[in-house]
């Protein structure tokens, strides 16, 4: 069975990009354009890794992030932030497994997902 992978940005052309470059490994991708839509996808369906953007409108990634791991029940969700941003001391102590720059590590998502997946 493909890992299921939650896509959150509020970009809707990122998120395309990224579901058609995990789809392309063989994911099953689902979308959420925003902090919200995202934890509302996951109290509905709780994904094998999400990946997550920093900068969104209303609840950023971060408290996305530290909300996630304030919940026991989700020990198991793995989360790679995807972002332009270049903090990421605040990513990792938000709760991230890792971190990836849009702008250089796109191309190496998937690779990225599968090493997560497989810890």
């Amino acid at each position: 069975m493909p890992a299921k992978i939650l896509v959150v940005d509020d970009s809707k052309l990122v998120t395309d990009i990224v579901k058609l470059r995990l789809e392309m490994f063989g994911f099953h991708v689902r979308l959420a354009h925003s902090g919200e839509a995202a934890l509302a996808a996951i109290a509905q369906e709780v994904p094998d890794l999400m990946v997550l953007d920093v900068q969104m409108p209303g609840i950023d990634g971060y408290e996305v992030c530290r909300r996630l791991r304030d919940d026991p029940m989700l020990d198991d969700l793995r989360i790679i932030m995807l972002t332009s941003s270049d903090d990421k001391h605040a990513a990792f102590e938000a709760g991230v497994d890792d971190y990836l720059n849009k702008d250089i590590d796109l191309l190496n998502l998937p690779n990225r997902v599968k090493m997560i997946l497989e810890m």
